[in-house]
């Protein structure tokens, strides 16, 4: 944890010195979403070498199609009676 924190205090201020330099931002985002790439995959090998989540791999998709329905619809009822109860229409474009 202690490496997390000091790699982002580091990271800030170079960060900020660098922020204009065009070239090293570009770099920096091509570095980091191929790390982003290369830590899915592991996760897709740990996940894959793992039986038991291979093995409960149909039931754990259903929970997480219903989850993502569930909370889309929560959303969407929590917009609308915002938008009905609370504001009461005035960001209508009607």
């Amino acid at each position: 944890m202690l490496i997390t924190v000091l790699c982002i205090l580091v990271g800030i201020p170079l960060g900020f010195l660098f922020r204009n330099n065009k070239l090293v931002v570009d770099n920096v985002t091509r570095l980091t979403m191929w790390s982003i790439y290369t830590l899915l995959f592991m996760l897709g090998v740990t996940t894959g070498s793992n039986e038991t989540i291979v093995t409960q791999l149909s039931t754990i998709g259903v929970q997480a199609a219903c989850i993502s329905v569930f909370c889309v619809l929560g959303s969407a009822s929590a917009v609308f009676l915002l938008d009905k109860f609370i504001l009461k229409g005035q960001f209508d474009e009607r």
